[in-house]
């Protein structure tokens, strides 16, 4: 990423699953390609649901780890319109994107629509370790963007009749997509979310790069970044040799991106803001490296 802010980087020791032989769009009538070695992607056409026909209420594709074992994982749940799931909670604190559509959550053994608050696109959230909660739609679709570190566990409790009686107000973080806590750094804006990208463990950010500003310059991080564009078109480069209008190319909403470690590359925007979900394990070092001349 850049050597002007500070972003996360995993330090995990991980094998990532995706994205394969080469790495190429064409562009301007010629291939640009990335190092495989440096930057992995995948899109959105490419993911691979556990129901391929999307006939199922809940439907899951996993983008990184396995949520069963106790290491990151990345994955998406989709959901269809008209279902709620039982109260539940799970052994691990899990970082919640809402990436598309709108949900709605509650929180404690009642479940009770009614008084069910409604997350849209663009809301994030933090279920809070043994803290029983429920979610589901209504009239709208959603989906989640889900982290954490597994197992990822989904233990149902007794379901009680009621009466309502508040919820938890401790089970669940909700930051409405107008609560997101941005920052503004001048080309660009970052919101820490959860963690801290100086000391060790988990954390979340967003960030929006601003069109027009600067790319940032050749440089690397010690350990793997994760990122899902939420919105605009991102331009992503490899190497050291530093030429944004050609050697660039272009991720699109949707897109999963895994920039590996010590591993030089350098991104941005171009004629339209860009906003991007960063995972990532700190605490984050960035180095620039010499650019071929």
């Amino acid at each position: 990423m850049t050597n002007r802010r500070a972003l996360p980087h995993f330090t995990l020791a991980i094998t990532l699953a995706i994205a394969a032989a080469t790495l190429s769009l064409v562009t301007a009538g010629s291939a640009v390609e990335l190092d495989p070695a440096a930057v992995a992607y995948v899109t959105p056409d490419q993911f691979k649901w556990r129901d391929p026909t999307d006939q199922v209420a809940t439907n899951q594709t996993i983008l990184l780890g396995d949520p069963n074992k106790p290491e990151l994982y990345i994955y998406i749940n989709k959901f269809k319109p008209g279902r709620f799931g039982n109260p539940h909670y799970h052994p691990n604190d899990r970082f919640i994107t809402v990436i598309d559509g709108a949900a709605w959550r509650g929180t404690g053994p009642v479940l009770d629509p009614t008084h069910a608050a409604r997350v849209p696109n663009g809301t994030f959230m933090i279920d809070h370790a043994a803290k029983v909660h429920w979610d589901g739609t209504k009239e709208e679709s959603g989906a989640y963007l889900i982290a954490g570190i597994g197992p990822a566990t989904n233990i149902e409790v007794p379901k009680s009749s009621g009466p309502w009686a508040g919820g938890d107000p401790a089970a669940a973080t909700i930051m409405l997509p107008d609560q997101i806590p941005w920052k503004d750094h001048g080309s660009f804006r970052l919101a820490n979310l959860a963690g801290d990208p100086d000391k060790p463990g988990l954390f979340v950010q967003m960030l929006t790069v601003l069109k027009g500003a600067d790319f940032t310059r050749p440089h690397v991080h010690p350990g793997p970044l994760f990122t899902m564009v939420l919105s605009g078109t991102w331009w992503v480069g490899t190497g050291n040799k530093y030429d944004p209008a050609s050697l660039a190319v272009p991720f699109k909403p949707g897109t999963f991106v895994t920039h590996f470690g010590n591993r030089v590359h350098w991104d941005g925007a171009k004629d339209e803001d860009v906003t991007l979900l960063i995972i990532g394990e700190g605490p984050v070092t960035t180095a620039r490296v010499d650019e071929a001349r």
